[in-house]
């Protein structure tokens, strides 16, 4: 833990155990707060507001920078790139690509400090004068995964640091490291103390801590829709700010007027990144019936070409290995078509960690439960559609809404699938490409609230009306 700009040392002993997924072995231990100890973090916070949110949009824009400056040197990079890989279980290319994205999100930032300026709206009225201020909400709170931990960490507290919030953090118990690095290199760049603090431990109840606490005026979670909403119950009890964002079973639709090829590629690249556990990888592909056999020839000659333990890692945990199983007896059972993978390495090398082959299901009935649910793991459901109508109803036909994509070379077809695709984000020819000057969020079951992008700076800001008369 991370408690006023120091390692924190709590007075009980309960320890959380760190897993390597690749290998199953033991390679760390953080300790579990308390309600003590999150108490303690919160009014840290609280200390540290008045003289953090006093400080300009430059000011705090400098530290930033010192804090990027910092990361973008190569041994620091290296050393939370494989403490990454360790802990989460990604190869070590993809932990240098999340930790190089922390980097942009923060120079993103950066750059607006100088720029960007709180609104103000003047009105005279008959008697008196009044305008518009807008003040930094105080502590925010925010609740981390485990798929990318250092990246949605960024995500979160960068944009509320640059306009004057204090900020607690939650990582992953199944991830806590890198989040705890970072904030060491936060510390050591010139972030004061009090200003972010974090707090490891049981995702329920520290949540709950924090949701409910009178102190936090926001919370932003990410994670599954069941706990999102138990966050959202308790934080109604105090009235603050949420955004959620819950993860999503993300269609990609793929016309028959593009190159199947180079889109059966991107799909397979987009929907095995990180194990398939990344939420708005492409987990329901609806392909128009004349070039499917084409798209999963493809397809599955790009799937054959992952190696695991080189260019695909384990899942996160043997929780989730099962869950990959579980999906596959399901489509089994369901008469679907098994064209690549579907079990649990027997390889020696990766007996002791939590691997999954990198699967293809094909021709799922409508009605099954892959459809519909949220598969967060390496499986690749494709199935084929007559026309943009089925396609679009199949791909709407879900309770998530987070990213979706069309794939067409008319400009038509592109038109009604980005009106009509219910998600907070659609791509055209692309997907999964999330960057920090973007918005993004979902709809429906996948959250609301956003973040990233130039207005959500605005969402860390409260609007204070004053009226003037002499």
């Amino acid at each position: 833990m991370f408690i006023n700009g120091a390692k924190y040392t709590p007075a009980h002993a309960s320890v959380i155990q760190v897993q390597n997924p690749a290998t199953g072995e033991i390679i760390d231990t953080v300790f579990a707060a308390s309600a003590e100890d999150v108490s303690a973090a919160v009014s840290s916070c609280v200390s540290a507001f008045d003289s953090w949110s006093k400080k300009t949009y430059s000011e705090r824009g400098f530290v930033l920078s010192r804090i990027s400056a910092a990361l973008k040197e190569e041994e620091q990079l290296e050393k939370l790139a494989a403490l990454l890989t360790k802990e989460q279980g990604k190869p070590l290319t993809e932990a240098r690509r999340e930790i190089e994205g922390v980097i942009n999100v923060i120079d993103y930032f950066v750059g607006l400090s100088s720029s960007f300026h709180t609104d103000f709206f003047e009105n005279k009225l008959n008697d008196s004068w009044s305008f518009t201020l807008q003040k930094p909400l105080g502590v925010c709170a925010s609740i981390l995964p485990w798929n990318m931990p250092a990246l949605i960490l960024s995500w979160k507290i960068i944009p509320a640091l640059l306009t004057g919030n204090v900020c607690i953090v939650k990582p992953a118990s199944a991830c806590p490291l890198t989040v705890l690095e970072l904030a060491d290199v936060f510390f050591n760049s010139g972030l004061p103390a009090g200003v972010l603090n974090v707090v490891s431990g049981s995702g329920e109840e520290i949540g709950s801590l924090l949701a409910e606490s009178p102190d936090v005026q926001k919370i932003s979670f990410t994670g599954s829709a069941k706990a999102g909403k138990n966050i959202h119950e308790k934080a109604a009890k105090t009235n603050k700010h949420v955004v959620l964002e819950l993860g999503g079973s993300d269609a990609m639709i793929v016309c028959d007027d593009v190159d199947i090829e180079n889109c059966a590629e991107k799909a397979v690249s987009a929907r095995f990144f990180n194990c398939g556990q990344a939420c708005v990888s492409p987990k329901r592909i609806f392909v128009f019936e004349p070039v499917f056999d084409e798209f999963v020839k493809h397809a599955l000659h790009f799937v054959s070409q992952i190696q695991l333990g080189t260019t695909m890692g384990p899942l996160n945990s043997k929780e989730g290995q099962a869950e990959m199983e579980k999906y596959v007896s399901i489509a089994k059972s369901e008469g679907a078509q098994i064209l690549a993978g579907g079990n649990i390495p027997t390889n020696a090398e990766f007996k002791n960690g939590s691997f999954f082959e990198p699967t293809v299901i094909a021709r799922l009935p409508k009605n099954s439960r892959l459809l519909a649910e949220e598969i967060f793991g390496p499986i690749m459901i494709i199935n084929p559609v007559k026309d943009l109508d089925e396609a679009l109803i199949d791909a709407n036909n879900t309770n998530f809404g987070l990213g979706a994509s069309i794939w067409t070379n008319d400009i038509r077809r592109a038109k009604r699938g980005a009106e009509e695709l219910n998600a907070g984000v659609v791509w055209v020819n692309q997907h999964s490409k999330v960057l920090p000057e973007l918005s993004f969020g979902g709809v429906k079951e996948s959250g609301f609230g956003r973040e990233n992008g130039y207005n959500v700076l605005n969402d860390y800001l409260e609007t204070k009306t004053v009226v003037l008369k002499f």
